[in-house]
């Protein structure tokens, strides 16, 4: 018998991750730098120098720097870690 973990279940087993996940889904419309950072817990600068590395998916209007909450949910949900299943193990009768 194999154990398996849903994924979704596994996300919600982490505290603020999820939160955040459906924070960013339920927005509407293109994030400032400003509101990312908050939701995400780091400074606005920090926020800008993931965009402009290219680690967090970002787009330019002229030139301010936004940012899609559905894509950054899928970001965010590739950089959760993978939960670990130890493989069962068969039992021996003593």
């Amino acid at each position: 018998m194999t154990r398996s973990v849903d994924r979704l279940s596994f996300l919600d087993t982490l505290p603020a991750v999820p939160k955040i996940i459906q924070a960013l889904e339920a927005r509407d419309g293109a994030m400032r730098a400003r509101e990312l950072a908050k939701l995400l817990g780091v400074t606005r600068q920090h926020v800008y120098k993931m965009a402009a590395e290219g680690a967090i998916p970002s787009f330019r209007v002229g030139a301010s720097v936004r940012f899609d909450p559905a894509l950054v949910a899928e970001w965010l949900r590739r950089k959760m870690p993978k939960p670990v299943v130890a493989p069962e193990r068969p039992r021996i009768a003593v």
